[in-house]
């Protein structure tokens, strides 16, 4: 909201944030916005309606506050403070079923990365290494040295892969065996 100049210091604004589908042109959702700022805090008021998935709905109006801390090369970078825990955000969220914007850590938010198996692991990191050398096949397809590459260079990397590969096949036999295959 501050990168798109919604929030000015030193001026109040109003608005509303709309948003759209973009296949049907139909609004999907809306947040009316009040800010008051100086130079180095301020606090903005949101309202909005939320809607469960039982059909209930819910205003919200409630206001967040923001403070600035200073930069190295000049200048303030703003935080929106996150109204549960108190704790500066850069950005808050309203997952489902939340009725409060709030920060990742107030809303027990994951990255993707860190719902991973150990065995999603292996496999990402498998296709990543692959793809900086650009290999498009599969795990086990053979690797072309690409042009301009240092043979020791292609070398190590091959060792990565194949490290990584391997954890990739230890993971898939002993699944098979406890499918009770035999490998």
């Amino acid at each position: 909201m501050l990168r798109q100049r919604n929030f000015v210091p030193e001026c109040g604004l109003t608005g509303t944030l709309t948003w759209t589908n973009t296949r049907t042109a139909a609004r999907v959702g809306s947040i009316g916005f009040e800010s008051q700022l100086d130079r180095e805090s301020g606090r903005v008021r949101l309202h909005y309606t939320t809607t469960r998935q039982s059909g209930d709905t819910h205003q919200s109006d409630y206001w967040i506050q923001l403070e600035t801390t200073p930069q190295p090369l000049g200048g303030r970078r703003w935080w929106f403070l996150c109204p549960k825990l108190g704790i500066r955000a850069a950005t808050l969220y309203l997952p489902p079923g939340a009725l409060l914007f709030a920060s990742r850590k107030a809303h027990r938010l994951g990255y993707r990365s860190q719902r991973e198996t150990p065995q999603d692991r292996a496999l990402s990191r498998a296709f990543k290494l692959r793809h900086r050398i650009g290999a498009d096949g599969g795990i086990g397809d053979p690797i072309a040295k690409p042009k301009g590459m240092r043979w020791v260079t292609f070398d190590r990397e091959m060792d990565r892969i194949c490290g990584a590969e391997a954890i990739c096949d230890a993971n898939l036999a002993a699944f098979a065996r406890k499918l009770g295959l035999r490998v």
